[in-house]
């Protein structure tokens, strides 16, 4: 695991939908440039979430669209 990944607390992990469906979220890595960044995608709206130091950024404004 790279350093810009962190894991997110198995407790927090458990809990966490996607903000938009409401639907599960899964943990992915999105390589972006020579760089990769860990999130959280949700399969069913298609969004994924950065994962900043560890914090999930559950924001739909900030969400990323995935090719489905």
């Amino acid at each position: 695991m790279s350093q810009s990944q962190q894991t997110i607390e198995p407790w927090l992990r458990e809990i966490i939908r996607c903000p938009q469906c409401k639907g599960e979220v899964t943990d992915a890595v999105h390589t972006a440039g020579d760089s990769e960044v860990a999130e959280l995608r949700c399969d069913t709206c298609h969004l994924a979430y950065p994962v900043e130091g560890g914090v999930p950024v559950l924001l739909v404004d900030l969400a990323r669209r995935t090719d489905g």
